[in-house]
């Protein structure tokens, strides 16, 4: 697949889909669980943040301006190669206290990073695209790789028709495993049924193989044709994760995947509908997740900021020249998450902030004496207001340094 034809689909999903990730360092790629993929953006060996932020920004920078994989190495080369993360090295294994011998920057490792990471993140943006539009189209077709070298078992599920909730997709939606090239094709009923599907057909029994975690140590079930850590659907381990968070079900989910939740929630479909007020009165959403500077020094029972319908509606109603757009709330949502300033008022915070080279004034308010967070206005602001502002809640004492 080249370039233009993994970008040319679903940017804004594909590039919200990576950048929500938390960076965590790791050894082996055995280390991190293969769920964890969707929620953390890893590259083995790469234990120093700065290194592993360096990779970030160029597989970032691919990803937005398409750029092509020979342009990444040439730029990402000489980089790693000047702070010494190149070649054969010998490394500390955190797990055991061993020293090794790994292989760090390679053309062959940047390939499979650039490769690994673009087209995952292309498939969880596809995945969400999917879903949006199953309503038309229900069914998903398994088409053929374009890769050089293709396995044998991924040759003998081109032409596969399944709905698109069919659990088989749960394990078997491309890419599935290194290197694969694999995709799908999403067809109405009626191409379904052209093809060959029926009412009641199920999808192909999986035959399931032990593969041992050396690292681990534990023995573990894969698909038969599915390379280890690749038996997963990441956009629809993201989906579910938001849909868990939006209807309360938080039990077990990390802080790392509530914050992670709330940038998918914020960036799709449920957000726009808050905005053009689709959504009944009463209704909400979690849009922010309050920093622990900022929750300590409110003495905040929770960190989730929370939008209703009736917040919305009011600041709607508050741009009479009706310049609020979807992306106004999620510029004003950004300064809540990152602020560069916060000062209290009453039972609110006020957070001041850039986004989209602007800058933003937005409110949150307290109420049920800390439990709950809600945005109750946002407005732009001129660099003289922002000053004078800072200005008077330093002299009253307000501002939280």
């Amino acid at each position: 697949m080249s370039t233009d034809e993994l970008f040319k689909t679903a940017p804004d999903e594909v590039v919200r889909y990576f950048r929500a990730k938390r960076s965590l360092p790791s050894f082996d790629w055995r280390d991190v669980a293969p769920q964890e993929h969707a929620f953390s953006w890893t590259v083995a060996k790469s234990m120093e943040n700065d290194i592993l932020e360096d990779i970030r920004s160029a597989v970032d920078d691919a990803i937005i301006n398409r750029v092509p994989f020979e342009t990444f190495q040439q730029q990402l080369t000489p980089v790693l190669q000047q702070k010494g993360w190149w070649g054969r090295h010998v490394q500390e294994d955190p797990k055991d206290g061993a020293l090794k011998v790994v292989q760090l920057g390679s053309p062959r490792r940047l390939r499979t990073i650039y490769w690994a990471n673009t087209r995952t993140a292309h498939a969880a943006g596809e995945w969400e695209r999917t879903q949006r539009n199953k309503r038309f189209l229900p069914f998903l077709r398994y088409t053929l790789s374009r890769a050089e070298r293709r396995r044998k078992e991924h040759e003998g599920w081109v032409g596969i028709v399944l709905p698109v909730d069919d659990p088989w997709w749960d394990t078997h939606y491309p890419p599935n495993g290194w290197g694969c090239q694999c995709g799908v094709r999403q067809i109405s009923e009626r191409e379904a049924r052209r093809l060959g599907w029926e009412d009641g057909m199920e999808g192909p029994q999986v035959i399931m193989r032990s593969w041992k975690n050396k690292r681990s140590g534990t023995t573990e079930l894969v698909p038969l044709g599915i390379d280890p850590g690749w038996a997963s659907n990441p956009g629809k381990h993201r989906a579910r994760n938001a849909s868990e968070f939006l209807y309360g079900k938080l039990a077990g989910l990390t802080e790392n995947r509530r914050r992670v939740a709330i940038e998918d929630i914020v960036g799709s479909a449920p957000m726009r509908a808050i905005v053009e007020q689709r959504l009944p009165k009463g209704a909400f959403l979690p849009v922010a997740q309050l920093g622990r500077v900022l929750v300590e020094a409110a003495g905040s029972k929770t960190s989730t900021i929370r939008l209703s319908s009736t917040s919305a509606a009011h600041i709607l109603q508050d741009d009479p020249a009706r310049q609020l757009t979807v992306q106004s709330f999620r510029d004003a949502i950004s300064v809540i998450v990152e602020p560069k300033h916060a000062f209290h008022s009453r039972n609110s915070l006020v957070l001041l902030g850039i986004a989209s080279g602007q800058w933003w004034r937005a409110v949150i308010k307290s109420t049920d004496e800390g439990r709950e967070w809600w945005l109750t206005s946002f407005h732009r602001k001129s660099a003289s207001k922002i000053d004078k502002a800072l200005t008077t809640a330093r002299r009253r004492g307000t501002l939280i340094e």
